[in-house]
Formats: C-alpha cells, sequence, structure tokens
C-alpha cells in the first residue's frame, strides 16, 4: 500500500503524541475501558459492569458511538465519547487500560504511560497476531524488511503494542499467549475471564427454550431480548456464529446454506435458528434475517446473557465453543471451507488437529441439516448432560477416571483451580 506524504505526517504526529502522553500523571483508582467496533461488549463489558457495581474502582467507558455513551449515562454509569474534552482527559489520566482487542478499543494516540490489560475476545484455534505467517494480517504482524517493519510501526500502531498483562485459563491458553503477543510469564494472570465468571457468579438460572415467535431481533439491547425468552415457545434453540473470514470476497454465507430449505426444517420442528455473525461480517446476515423461524442476532452487543437458553451451538473456527463448554452445550462444527480458509486466511494451531472430537464434525449443508434433526441434538445434550455430571464428581471426589472426550478438551482449555477474573485482578491491582 502506497501512503501519500499527509498519511505519513500523520502517523509520526500520532506517534509523538503517543509518547509524550506517557508524561501525563495517571490515577492508580482509575480504569477507562472500551470494546472493539464501539461495541459496548465483550470481557470488558462485562469488568466493567461488575466493578461498577462493586465500586472496586472508578470505571470509565471511553467509545466513538454516542449512543452507548447515552444509553450508559442513563444506567448512572459513566462514559464518554473519546475525543470529547473529559473522554481524552480519562484517557490521559487513567492508570489501567481494559480492552478486547487493541488499545484503539479506548484511545491508541493516549494510551502511553497506561497500564494495559488486554482482556482478548477469544481462546485462540487459529492462529493470531505475531503468530500469523500467511494471509492478509501476515505483512502487518511479520513485515519481511526494515522498511516494511518501520510503515508497520506508524500505520499499525496500536496492533505492535505489546499489553502489560492478559488473562488465561489454562496452561495451553499459556503457551499461546505468550507465543502470539510476545509476552513473558510475568504478563499473564492465571484465572478465568469475566464474560464467563460474570454469569457463572451472578446470573439466575433461566427458562430454557422460550422465544417470542418473531423472525427479527428487536432493536433493543441484549438485556430486553433476553427478557422476551419468556413468552413463546420452540422445541429447541440453535445459536450459530461463525469466525470470521479475513480474505473472502461476497458473502460466503450464501452459498454455504440453503437458507429456504433451512427455514422450511426449522419450522417443520419448530426450531428457532439464531444468527449470529462476527462484528467485521453483521451487514452479510441481514439478507437472511426475512426468512422464518431465523433470526438475526448479529448486531447485538453479544451474546453471552443468551447462552443458558441455547440447546445447540454451531460454529467453525471460532473458539465460541470454548466458553459455552461450562454450560455444557451441545456444539456441532460446520467448516464448508476449511482447505480455502486455512490456504488464504488463516493456519490453525498445530494443537487444534490433536483435539478429540466434542461434536459433529460437518462441512456440506446437507451433513448440516440432519445434524439438526431434535432427535439429534436431543442425544447430544443427554451426553453433555452426563458430561456435567461425570465432571462434577470429578472435581468433588478427585476421581482418576478416565475422562472422555469432552471432559478431556475442557480441561485443555479451563484448569478449575484457577481464580475467577475478578478476584484475580483485584488482587493484582492491590
Amino acid at each position: 500500500m502506497q501512503y501519500t506524504l499527509l498519511q505519513w505526517t500523520k502517523a509520526i504526529c500520532r506517534k509523538l503524541i503517543y509518547q509524550l502522553s506517557k508524561l501525563t500523571p495517571r490515577s492508580k483508582k482509575k480504569a477507562v475501558f472500551g470494546s472493539y467496533k464501539e461495541r459496548f461488549s465483550d470481557n470488558s463489558k462485562y469488568l466493567f459492569k461488575h466493578w461498577s457495581n462493586t465500586a472496586f474502582v472508578r470505571c470509565i467507558w471511553v467509545s466513538g458511538d454516542l449512543r452507548i455513551v447515552n444509553q450508559l449515562n442513563e444506567n448512572g454509569q459513566e462514559a464518554y465519547l473519546r475525543w470529547s474534552l473529559k473522554g481524552i482527559y480519562h484517557a490521559l489520566t487513567a492508570k489501567y487500560y481494559f480492552y478486547n482487542s487493541y488499545i484503539g478499543d479506548i484511545n491508541q494516540w493516549l494510551a502511553g504511560g497506561a497500564t494495559k490489560v488486554n482482556l482478548w475476545h477469544g481462546t485462540p484455534m487459529k492462529k493470531i497476531e505475531f503468530d500469523i505467517t500467511h494471509g492478509p494480517m501476515a505483512a502487518v504482524f511479520n513485515p519481511q524488511s526494515l522498511s516494511q517493519k518501520i510503515i508497520q510501526s506508524l500505520h499499525a500502531h496500536q496492533q505492535r503494542i505489546t499489553p502489560d498483562l492478559m488473562l488465561s485459563p489454562s496452561p495451553l491458553v499459556d503457551n499461546l499467549l505468550t507465543s502470539a503477543f510476545k509476552l513473558n510469564g510475568s504478563q499473564l494472570l492465571h484465572c478465568g475471564n469475566p464474560r464467563t465468571d460474570y454469569y457463572r457468579q451472578q446470573a439466575q438460572p433461566a427458562t430454557k427454550n422460550v422465544f417470542p415467535i418473531k423472525q427479527q431481533a428487536p432493536k433493543t439491547p441484549l438485556k430486553s431480548l433476553k427478557q422476551q425468552l419468556h413468552n413463546g415457545q420452540y422445541q429447541q434453540v440453535i445459536l450459530y456464529a461463525p469466525s470470521w473470514r479475513d480474505s473472502i470476497q461476497g458473502n460466503p454465507y450464501q452459498v454455504a446454506f440453503d437458507w429456504t430449505a433451512l427455514s422450511k426444517q426449522l419450522q417443520q420442528h419448530n426450531q428457532l435458528f439464531l444468527l449470529r455473525l462476527h462484528p467485521n461480517e453483521a451487514v452479510l446476515a441481514e439478507q437472511f434475517s426475512d426468512l422464518p423461524n431465523i433470526m438475526n442476532i448479529s448486531t447485538l452487543e453479544d451474546v453471552y446473557g443468551l447462552l443458558d437458553n441455547i440447546d445447540l451451538l454451531i460454529t467453525d473456527y471460532s473458539s465460541l465453543f470454548i466458553d459455552v463448554m461450562p454450560l455444557n452445550i451441545p456444539v456441532i462444527f460446520y467448516c464448508f471451507d476449511k482447505a480455502h480458509y486455512q490456504q488464504h486466511c488463516r493456519d490453525m494451531y498445530e494443537y487444534v488437529n490433536s483435539l478429540p472430537e466434542i461434536g459433529p464434525q460437518t462441512s456440506t449443508f446437507t451433513e448440516l441439516s440432519s445434524s439438526l434433526i431434535p432427535s439429534n441434538i436431543e442425544a447430544q445434550i443427554r451426553q453433555y448432560h452426563h458430561n456435567k455430571v461425570v465432571t462434577a464428581s470429578l472435581e468433588e471426589h478427585g476421581s482418576e477416571a478416565e475422562l472422555n472426550s469432552y471432559q478431556k478438551v475442557k480441561q485443555l482449555y479451563w484448569q478449575p483451580t484457577r481464580k475467577d477474573a475478578f478476584s484475580a485482578l483485584e488482587a493484582w491491582m492491590g
């Protein structure tokens, strides 16, 4: 990519501003939070909500979306626009930055001198950050020449800022994060994630399988949708949440599904299909959301508040299946473009190839639709309920009985002895 003189000038000036921001005094009693795509979502959202309730530290949400700022203010929470006077002031004077992707979730130019805690937004299966060796992002994280390294340092500023701390729930994740983000062991906090720990601690048991008979997700926050789960009824609720395809043009989901046939099958079995595309692809879901029994929830801030109402998760290379394992939700993997994805998007980490199978592996729509027959889902639910009982017994009695594939994978990602994210962070911050 060729940059103009103006772009070079802006990049150099912004880099200078970042260095100067290291000089401002920062308060340990204040933390700023933000999320990708200007959303109120993911790990930083749940850490913000928890500490806003407990008043452990002054919590300030920073966003470029006025709607989000107003919504939080109306809820009695502190939030400011990124480039408002107060947004700038708090970005310059808060000691702690908590974010889900990059410091630009808050303010990438004013973060110098702040303690940066990258909460990240998933457990890696596909290679991320500095482990990416090919595909569109390889040039950003692994430039091949000195000139390219200088270019990326200036024009991909936030991607090359190393966080001071990340959270890891298991030894496997320890290794993945230290490699991908070039961290050492002291930069890892051994604990869970806010988005999963929040509902373990605070969410009340939800009534399953109750949804309103509507095909469009309401234009309201996640809380409003969850309140509607007490009306109407479907036999089963299915969540489809695929990973982001960062090198594919057009709409891959148009050819991967026969949406009309899927809608008819869902109606026949009284099932609801929740369509949740990655934020970078959310616009692609719009053309499918008018079909009966298919609800587009791609614009919701996140899905974690809905997981207790899900009977089945369909995914591919996304790590969402890891987050639902503590809830014992059955999973189907639909990898309709595996060869293309690995060749043109990103490699998978080597450990993925040796993971035991925890759910059906499908690659065609015919295979997927067969797996969605209610009796097949019910069989998975029964098996996962057995997993839950056995896992609880193992944790309680310390049994050395042989683990099944589900339990083996769960222990790879989740260590029951590790602390919850909130208490671990509070101890770390002092």
